[in-house]
């Protein structure tokens, strides 16, 4: 009869009749069943047993101790397979990386802002945004190019440069929001360029966000500040603060002021701000009133082209804005201005805390309403808000409002305001107080009691 294969891997199992003494004799009849085996190239032979130390002479009861003894011996040499396997893979996986890395066109340090620009997974951004973004890469690249001149792309970037450029920014003692900012920036531009560049991890994914502490605000100015500052300050850098200050725009409405948003016969400036322009699908404009020392600066302006200081728009609109604010700067510290709080920048070697600047300029026109009783949801629709859905519930201010609200500003311009002969209607004080007491919520009531009253 011929001898039945055994499986690959259990080792050969056959019958010897045996004399030996720990044998019965039911074993000298039928035969004993032995098992051949294989362990590290060494060949081994063993009688099967049961668990009563009995030879086995059943067929049966031999493929179960057989399997019992293989067994250990199976998995180590199954480990051992999975092992080889894996490090096959892994390896046919690199070599397939780097044939893909040397078969991908190179992305250049210079090239990352349009590659960014023209990825296809990258979020829709606003103008504002794009412009923090690419200084935010710029910034990279120049730290990059000088402290790690053999980095020529974007791949070279490994977690330990990432940790670098990361202990970078803390010695430059930037504020959290700050690291942030361009922590999380970084991230997303590998996340959105990984395909393009083939990169398999993302060498910034795993640099901590720094907690965030309060935020100083700007301080607003007094009035002899102010005087001081507008009155000493030349050429467009002078229609620019007078700019910030009669209307309570931010730096960049201010810059990017076009002509086609100054309207003089009516006294008003109707601009979509900057900061809500992108966030909704048809914004909103907010109408100022253009005060009287404003509008005689703007009749005196040249109106070459479409921007009202075309100077600070095109600076605005490139990187060159520190231009603009270094400026700004220059001209509050030579009019004796402190710009840092107190402790802080300079040489105290304490990161500079900016306590004015020209964002103060706003602080200043709203605090100078609300001190002359203009009502809180006319001021706060008067300069505009970056939250949509808070805007909705301000007030609409109408030109005429508008227009009265700038006419309660102080003159700035030293000179005496306009002497009206016709007289001047005086409001009764209760019409004042239901005015005064007009918020977002209950304008609509206000508004129909004065309008229904005898």
């Amino acid at each position: 009869m011929p001898r039945k294969k055994s499986k690959h891997g259990m080792g050969r199992l056959y019958k010897r009749n045996s004399e030996g003494r720990e044998y019965k004799a039911a074993a000298k009849v039928h035969g004993v069943f032995w098992l051949e085996y294989r362990v590290a190239g060494k060949r081994v032979r063993e009688p099967l047993t049961d668990e009563n130390n009995e030879p086995i002479t059943n067929r049966q009861k031999a493929e179960t101790a057989r399997l019992k003894k293989i067994a250990p011996y199976l998995a180590a040499n199954e480990r051992e397979a999975l092992e080889r396997i894996h490090a096959q893979v892994v390896s046919a996986r690199q070599d397939q990386d780097q044939a893909e890395g040397e078969a991908a066109t190179p992305l250049p340090l210079a090239d990352i802002w349009p590659a960014y620009l023209a990825a296809p997974g990258r979020p829709d951004s606003g103008p504002e945004t794009l412009v923090q973004y690419q200084t935010h890469v710029n910034r990279f690249a120049c730290w990059a190019q000088k402290t790690h001149a053999d980095i020529k792309t974007l791949r070279g970037v490994t977690p330990a440069i990432a940790g670098e450029y990361s202990a970078y920014l803390d010695s430059r003692k930037v504020s959290g929001n700050t690291f942030n900012k361009h922590i999380q920036f970084l991230k997303l531009l590998f996340r959105v360029l990984k395909n393009k560049i083939h990169l398999e991890d993302n060498p910034f994914e795993d640099i901590a966000r720094k907690k965030r502490y309060a935020k100083h605000s700007r301080r607003e100015l007094t009035i002899e500040e102010l005087l001081h500052v507008l009155n000493a300050a030349q050429g467009d850098l002078s229609l620019l603060l007078f700019l910030g200050a009669t209307t309570g725009l931010r730096l960049g409405d201010c810059c990017t002021l076009k002509w086609s948003e100054v309207d003089l016969q009516r006294g008003i400036i109707r601009r979509i701000p900057n900061k809500i322009a992108h966030l909704q699908e048809n914004p909103k404009p907010v109408i100022v009133g253009i005060p009287r020392d404003l509008g005689l600066k703007l009749q005196t302006v040249p109106r070459d082209g479409e921007y009202v200081l075309p100077r600070f728009a095109g600076l605005y609109q490139t990187r060159d804005r520190s231009r603009i604010t270094n400026a700004i700067q220059k001209h509050f510290k030579d009019c004796g201005l402190r710009l840092h709080a107190e402790g802080t920048g300079e040489d105290t070697g304490t990161r500079a805390v900016v306590e004015v600047g020209f964002h103060s300029l706003r602080h200043t026109y709203v605090s100078l309403h609300a001190q002359r009783g203009t009502p809180a949801a006319v001021i706060q629709a008067n300069v505009g808000h970056s939250n949509p859905s808070m805007t909705a519930h301000y007030t609409h201010v109408s030109e005429q409002t508008a227009r009265q609200v700038a006419g309660v500003l102080p003159s700035f311009s030293g000179e005496p305001p306009p002497v009206k002969n016709e007289k001047r209607d005086i409001l009764p004080p209760d019409v004042i107080k239901a005015l005064q007491s007009m918020t977002a919520r209950n304008w609509i009531k206000v508004r129909d009691e004065l309008l229904n009253r005898k």
